[in-house]
């Protein structure tokens, strides 16, 4: 199959002749933490590096807006920067961590409307986001929720397709 180009995906989209593979299934992190309340020893890798897989399609290349993942990163890291300046902080801050979720299903809608993405790619960024930020009870949590969305956002950074730069 030949190279097809964003500007001639977008116009058999429009045309409705174009269907994008499907996305990758989203991962499933299930949890931060082995049953001795240990960090799982793959987390930061094996499980890193399919999360971000599961942010493209490989052919035709197709991804999360990289200007997405870093303004959401952007986000989770601020908390983080709150939090160490001001451990005591973490119930107030609560609240406003759990309302990223909120913020990434705006951006998720948002991209989608402008149907010149494929869903499935912003649907498995809304639901790495969900599932970290629900697994967050205590600052121990988020700070391995943070580390987590810095590894997959390196793996993705490494292998983002083009139009997603």
């Amino acid at each position: 199959m030949a190279y097809e180009n964003r500007e001639s995906r977008d116009n058999r989209r429009q045309q409705g002749h174009y269907e994008a593979p499907p996305a990758p299934k989203p991962v499933v992190i299930g949890g931060f933490y082995t049953a001795d309340n240990k960090i799982k020893p793959d987390l930061f890798d094996k499980t890193a590096r399919e999360i971000a897989e599961s942010f493209y399609i490989r052919n035709p290349q197709i991804g999360v807006s990289i200007t997405q993942l870093r303004r959401l990163f952007d986000e989770v890291k601020r908390f983080e920067q709150i939090l160490d300046a001001s451990p005591g902080q973490w119930e107030a801050q609560l609240p406003y961590i759990k309302m990223i979720k909120s913020k990434v299903s705006y951006t998720v809608a948002r991209a989608v409307k402008q149907k010149s993405v494929e869903e499935g790619v912003y649907k498995n960024l809304a639901d790495f986001m969900t599932q970290g930020i629900d697994l967050v009870k205590e600052l121990r949590d988020y700070h391995v929720f943070v580390s987590l969305f810095e590894a997959a956002y390196g793996f993705y950074y490494e292998k983002a397709p083009k139009s997603a730069n």
